[in-house]
């Protein structure tokens, strides 16, 4: 029977696959299939989105150039500066202006608040007023450093109708686009409306990822290999902040839509649906992507019944290569049967796992957690203990972000097989994916000594061996995790690209 925690993330997990429907056939290039299908759904319902989104503003910066209130502004603001540069302007004239920007604000929030700002810029470049009064308010954008920007050039070299792509600007200091509708009055064009677009609704629609679970995301990629839209899973990643491998973009802007599996940005394997997107003269890459790794866990979870007898039959047959004797260290945080310590710096270890079973979970080289489970822990099955599980709690909230889950790596030691499965329930039901799990198994040896080093972020394990035989040495990076196992069960093709 399984736990009422499972439970409940494996309705989590069916709800989802309403939205990305899984495959539950045998055979990994079904899944595959699958997860690209599944991929593709998302990458057109996003298309769909950003179509919707970018016809609502193009039709709405239009509406601009007819508009009779936004068009006397432009006129008389015009006039004004013209005016001001003869001689100063009295002080009647001040208060009508005042007057008339406050009308202005007031028209602008009630018909054009999707937009950042509106800048009212005449032919010389010269911005005659704007609604945020930033610093290119009052300037002349076809000089110095403001004539090098994306928008000073479009309004010097594409004086018509024009879309300005997103790129850094300076001023608001933000990536930015612009709408550019001219102002012609009596076949003569004055200058232009510019409508500046921050990048903030665009990431709305695409730094949601519900539909793609723990590791999925979609985002946008401009013809520079930069991601446009900010990464839900990498804080670090935001908009225009990244460069992705030309190689890899360059194919798929070449290939116009398709599917690749990946190495990505964060140097994990996943699995791509792509679209290029035509944006008004200019050309966007839209990616949907999932981690592997969840996949196949995700997979496993949905054929628990099936593919869990299998992987435990399986641990006891994983690899489990020797490693050189090490030495251990005089100076540790010792870890009792029954209790579980914290480590930034000092190293942990533990003695005598034989009927127990220990448990590494760890960050990067940051920090990391030593258990120490008896066999009165319920990852044995009923059990007054819940080390694990209070461990996994404490760790996700106080310890890591939401997006350090995917860091984590978890060691399992234990010379038998009688706690694996519970330790493995645990650990999914945590978010925790199988190739983040290895398990260190060594049924002949009598007992195990435990240890891990953070600042090397390696865990090592002595197995005591019976009789005079000599102590057997591992480490847990020469063993297969458990996603690799379940990989070889169903079949799946880790070698394709």
């Amino acid at each position: 029977m399984l736990r009422p925690g499972l439970s409940w993330f494996l309705c989590l997990i069916t709800l989802l696959a309403l939205q990305l429907p899984a495959v539950n056939a045998e055979g990994g290039d079904n899944l595959e299939k699958g997860t690209f299908a599944s991929l593709d759904q998302v990458t057109k319902d996003k298309h769909r989105q950003l179509t919707a989104y970018l016809d609502r503003m193009c039709a709405l910066a239009a509406t601009v150039r007819e508009d009779p209130v936004m068009r006397r502004y432009f006129s008389i603001k015009q006039r004004y500066w013209q005016l001001q540069q003869e001689q100063p302007a009295p002080p009647e004239a001040l208060s009508a202006i005042e007057s008339l920007k406050e009308t202005l604000l007031n028209h602008y929030l009630n018909n054009y608040l999707a937009f950042y700002d509106i800048l009212f810029v005449d032919s010389s470049g010269y911005v005659l007023s704007a609604i945020r009064h930033q610093a290119d308010y009052h300037k002349h954008l076809f000089e110095g450093e403001r004539a090098k920007t994306a928008l000073a050039r479009h309004l010097m070299e594409e004086p018509s109708a024009s879309f300005v792509d997103y790129e850094f600007y300076n001023v608001s200091d933000e990536p930015s686009a612009f709408f550019v509708e001219p102002v012609i009055e009596d076949g003569q064009q004055l200058g232009w409306f510019v409508l500046q677009c921050a990048i903030n609704r665009i990431n709305t629609i695409f730094t949601r990822g519900e539909e793609l679970g723990q590791t999925g995301e979609i985002f946008l990629v401009n013809r520079k290999h930069q991601m446009l839209t900010e990464s839900r899973l990498d804080l670090g990643a935001g908009t225009l902040n990244r460069y992705l491998s030309e190689e890899n973009i360059e194919g798929k802007f070449a290939e116009k839509q398709g599917h690749k599996r990946v190495i990505d940005y964060r140097d994990r394997v996943a699995l791509t649906s792509f679209a290029v997107c035509p944006v008004m003269g200019s050309e966007w890459l839209l990616v949907s992507k999932i981690d592997e790794d969840e996949v196949i866990t995700r997979h496993y979870l949905e054929n628990l019944s099936r593919l869990q007898p299998s992987l435990t039959q399986s641990l006891g047959k994983i690899p489990q290569p020797d490693c050189p004797p090490c030495k251990l260290p005089t100076k540790a945080n010792i870890v009792d049967m029954d209790e579980f310590r914290r480590s930034n710096d000092t190293p942990l270890i533990t003695f005598g796992v034989s009927t127990c079973t220990a448990i590494v979970v760890s960050l990067k080289q940051e920090k990391a957690y030593l258990a120490h489970a008896s066999v009165q822990d319920r990852i044995y099955g009923a059990g007054d203990l819940d080390l694990l599980d209070y461990m996994l709690r404490r760790i996700r909230r106080f310890e890591i972000y939401p997006y350090q889950l995917r860091s984590l790596e978890v060691v399992l030691v234990a010379p038998h097989l009688e706690s694996v499965t519970g330790a493995v329930e645990k650990l999914v039901e945590a978010g925790i994916l199988l190739s983040q799990i290895r398990f260190l198994h060594c049924p002949e040896a009598e007992s195990a000594t435990v240890f891990h080093t953070t600042t090397s972020g390696q865990t090592v394990v002595q197995w005591i061996m019976g009789g005079e035989q000599k102590p057997r040495w591992q480490r847990a990076a020469d063993t297969p995790s458990l996603g690799e196992s379940v990989k070889e069960i169903i079949g799946f093709n880790k070698t394709k690209t």
